[in-house]
């Protein structure tokens, strides 16, 4: 980054040094909940030297795909990953390294080649306090984490979202006196063969849907807002595969919030193939607002999950299809930064004229197909009138259809309301006017069996209200974190202050600085905050009211560069680094045509700060470029003589 000493805003800083501000650089971001922090590990250098890599062998792909293709024609989900089973611990893979003497990291390269993706099931489970797990592919692309002792269930079951390519990085960081302690078991990799998209990719390049399929963020979703922020995308973990699916957040009548998911039944499982253990719920995943931006296929910039879940009930117990839904109930409440919507049902079994279906097609972003027939009463199994019909329209984007993927996906009446779930079909993009078949909500209300467990109506009206229709609704009563800095470049040494911009009434708040001074706060205004090294800084903010709380976390929001003075100079040039400085720090001074004439390497070994003599140099603009473990800093600098 270049930037002029001499148009800087006035900061104080030493001795009345006057600097200015640099554009924040944009960094990856962590989607599934967790909290701040960043890895220890610079690099994979080490690893790769000493060979501590886990490779594991891929799987038959080409078995699997025929597997596939004769799943897709007896309607079954989309499959898309195997896991490949494992037993890696702390004690029996990678390597342990020590960081500042108070923590112990452990780290591990686990490999499969060809993989599009590798992601993690768990076991045992159990972080300690003050414990950090990162995950992430082997160029950093995308970190997830820290996960922390927040994360634990007391199944001790957990999975994090899929890393990008065939080898990712675990990352376990924990005070040196749990260094003994086994805080999890990974007993299980996902190996995806089958194309994916991660946020950042280019969808234009890399969808995984057909053609006619209409994103949500067109206009045919002008009229549906608050439903598509309902709409979910499941990673199915179901025995040793993994599957796409579509889920909808619904409403009840207690108005409580509960984090309650429908989706079809056949998603987890079909009889007589195995069915999703409790085991395997409690590691699903559910991504919210995976989706684009626009109408076009644009890169999202991140998708926000949630990991883990109780089955409540289900339409098929014993294999009877019925009405193929299936409820569930996440461990954990929706954040309100994920801005969840909580949609609306009826259950009156009325034929809706027209509305639509919101999907994640091959777990590809969020789509819209719209109906604009009246829908048909039908059935899926033996069973009469288990199931609506519908025929897709085309409209002004595109001709929306379903694909695998879009299993458990919601329909929507004319009134915005849910009425029921895709269990399958015979649309595609080569056959546009192909029925699809939905099971109805009217009949997974009471007509499955005569206990909870079939049944919807215990669930989503545990008041016994005898309602048949619910509006949707968000949850205005959540506080909502949000905050801001007056600046977020800033040299070593100055100071920021911040600003709550929560909504929801917050009554409390917590606030945590890395790298700054102080480190944390309880009050709504923390006043100064100092950062006295260089680097760049997560920012934290957790609100909370009597309905729950909300965190924020800003991904190296803060950045502290160092500071060159005077300038203009005459002989001689101070470069201010500020604390810990014990990394390796390199300078180069190069003139307007880009010559380097002066090269300094490794300096200020252990110091915060280094003078320089400019007696070689003639006066005139140079350069002055400063390089270090976590920045790299261009300035330009007028030497005068007298």
């Amino acid at each position: 980054m270049l930037f002029d000493i001499g148009r800087f805003r006035n900061i104080p800083l030493v001795s009345g040094i006057i600097l200015t501000m640099m554009l924040l650089v944009s960094s990856p971001v962590c989607g599934q909940l967790s909290v701040s922090g960043r890895p220890v590990l610079p690099d994979l250098g080490r690893l790769q030297q000493e060979r501590l890599i886990q490779e594991l062998p891929p799987p038959d792909v080409e078995a699997l795909e025929k597997e596939d293709m004769e799943a897709g024609l007896s309607g079954l989900p989309e499959r898309m990953g195997i896991s490949i089973p494992v037993n890696l611990t702390t004690s029996n893979s990678g390597i342990k390294i020590l960081s500042e003497g108070s923590v112990s990291t452990w780290v591990l390269v686990v490999r499969s080649s060809g993989a599009y993706g590798l992601g993690l099931y768990f076991s045992d489970f159990k972080l300690p306090a003050g414990a950090q797990l990162f995950v992430y592919p082997e160029d950093k692309s995308r970190v997830l984490g820290a996960f922390t002792s927040r994360n634990n269930q007391p199944s001790g079951k957990f999975a994090v979202e899929i890393t990008k390519g065939e080898a990712l990085v675990i990352e376990y960081t924990c005070p040196v006196q749990y260094s003994g302690y086994q805080a999890f078991v990974i007993d299980e990799v996902l190996y995806a063969y089958k194309p994916l998209v991660f946020p950042g990719d280019d969808f234009r390049s890399a969808a995984l849907s057909g053609s006619c399929e209409v994103n949500a963020a067109c206009t045919e979703g002008d009229d549906w807002r608050d439903q598509i922020k309902s709409v979910v995308r499941i990673q199915i973990k179901r025995a040793g595969s993994s599957y796409w699916c579509t889920g909808t957040l619904v409403n009840n009548t207690a108005s409580d919030f509960a984090p309650l998911i429908l989706t079809a039944d056949h998603c987890a499982g079909t009889f007589p193939g195995p069915y999703s253990s409790p085991d395997d719920v409690s590691r699903w995943i559910f991504y919210f607002n995976y989706e684009t931006p626009g109408c076009d296929n644009q890169a999202v910039s991140d998708n926000k999950s949630l990991t883990g879940a109780v089955k409540l009930a289900s339409s098929s117990p014993a294999g009877n299809n019925g009405s193929d839904f299936y409820l569930v109930r996440l461990n954990e409440p929706v954040p309100a930064a994920y801005q969840p919507y909580y949609a609306g049902w009826t259950s009156s079994g009325a034929i809706s004229p027209s509305g639509v279906c919101i999907h994640h097609p091959g777990g590809d972003v969020k789509k819209i197909s719209t109906y604009t027939d009246p829908l048909t009463l039908d059935q899926w199994g033996q069973t009469a009138e288990t199931h609506y019909q519908v025929v897709w329209s085309e409209t002004e984007n595109g001709h929306g259809v379903t694909e695998g993927g879009s299993s458990g996906s919601p329909l929507f009446d004319n009134n915005g309301l849910l009425i029921g779930q895709l269990t399958g079909g015979e649309s595609g993009c080569s056959n546009l006017t192909g029925p699809d078949f939905y099971g109805r909500l009217y009949y997974s209300w009471t007509s499955n069996g005569v206990h909870d467990t079939v049944q919807l109506k215990p669930w989503l009206d545990p008041l016994n209200t005898g309602i048949t229709t619910l509006n949707g609704s968000f949850n205005l009563n959540l506080a909502n974190a949000l905050f801001a800095a007056d600046t977020t470049v800033i040299p070593v040494g100055s100071s920021v202050r911040f600003s709550d911009l929560s909504s929801g009434g917050p009554l409390t708040w917590h606030w945590e600085f890395e790298g700054g001074e102080p480190q944390s706060s309880e009050i709504q205004t923390p006043g100064d905050v100092v950062y006295q090294r260089t680097g760049t800084f997560n920012v934290k903010l957790v609100v909370s009211n009597e309905a729950g709380s909300d965190s924020l976390v800003r991904e190296n929001y803060i950045r502290v560069v160092p500071v060159i003075f005077p300038n203009p100079a005459t002989e001689q040039i101070t470069v201010l680094l500020g604390d810990k400085t014990d990394e390796a720090q390199n300078m180069i001074i190069f003139n307007s045509l880009g010559q380097t004439v002066l090269e300094s390497g490794d300096f200020c070994p252990g110091s915060n700060s280094c003078v320089f003599s400019l007696s070689g140099l003639k006066p005139g603009y140079y350069f002055v470029r400063i390089t270090g473990m976590n920045f790299s800093e261009t300035y330009k600098l007028l030497v005068i003589r007298n």
